[in-house]
């Protein structure tokens, strides 16, 4: 449903979008949120079935992302709330919000970058053709839309080798955008998962992986208490970077209140 320019789906989560801690998942939230950016594209007619038929793609190259210590349980609906917030001549920006769909309580907001890539030249297109399909609604989820800027990692507080396979891959065989963030949050600390919940992710997509490519995962603690993660390829290139902030957890609810569902 569209209404002012902004549309809105509902969903409800299953057991795999939920954490121990009763929390939706970063997988969840961002595949919901690209899941609504998709359904929005096919209502404009420009999804990506659309235009591969021009020989073009759809490419996320960022994500910012507020979330709230708001708990989800297993079965219950929840809404996203997306819409074009500006549309520049190479990049598409869309903002959202995901709500609890009882009582519109916040669960995570924030705002994405997309560009379309042309398949035959793998450059970069102009958004030209979508001036006249898309409404611009210019209300931002984030301070700006000015591309955050990452430091450099001095020095390395944890890394990994994670070697692509077959579950990280998307229906374009390369890794997953989604795959980067979860192969990255694997470098942080137990006691943090077991006590923290995740308040804000940044995510920078920069390169393709394909199959069997080996991916060396780094992260190291910023001075603000933020992880910083970067994924590098065999070539010494970075993929992706990630930087996540944590909060405390709130007081776990009690597991009455996850068995007690009303179906």
């Amino acid at each position: 449903m569209i209404t002012n320019g902004k549309y809105r789906h509902t969903y409800t989560s299953t057991a795999s979008d939920i954490t121990p801690l009763y929390r939706l998942t970063p997988n969840a939230m961002l595949m919901y949120f690209q899941d609504s950016f998709a359904r929005l594209m096919t209502i404009h007619g420009v999804a990506a079935f659309d235009i591969v038929k021009q020989r073009r793609m759809w490419v996320i190259t960022e994500v910012q992302m507020d979330v709230e210590p708001t708990v989800s349980y297993w079965s219950e609906d929840f809404t996203v709330e997306i819409w074009v917030s500006e549309l520049s001549s190479l990049r598409i920006y869309c903002d959202f919000r995901i709500v609890r769909a009882d009582n519109e309580q916040l669960i995570a907001s924030g705002t994405s970058q997309w560009n379309i890539l042309n398949l035959n030249t793998k450059r970069l297109e102009t958004t030209d053709f979508l001036a006249d399909k898309l409404t611009v609604v210019p209300e931002l989820m984030t301070a700006s839309h000015k591309k955050v800027r990452f430091p450099k990692m001095l020095s390395c507080d944890m890394q990994m080798e994670h070697r692509a396979t077959r579950l990280d891959l998307d229906f374009n065989f390369h890794v997953s955008n989604r795959s980067y963030v979860s192969i990255a949050l694997l470098t942080m600390p137990d006691e943090v998962l077991a006590s923290q919940t995740l308040k804000a992710i940044t995510v920078h997509w920069l390169h393709e992986t394909y199959l069997d490519e080996t991916l060396l995962c780094r992260m190291s603690r910023t001075e603000d208490g933020s992880y910083f993660h970067t994924l590098t390829n065999a070539d010494g290139i970075v993929v992706c970077e990630l930087m996540s902030k944590w909060q405390p957890q709130p007081e776990k609810p009690d597991v009455s209140e996850v068995l007690n569902r009303d179906l």
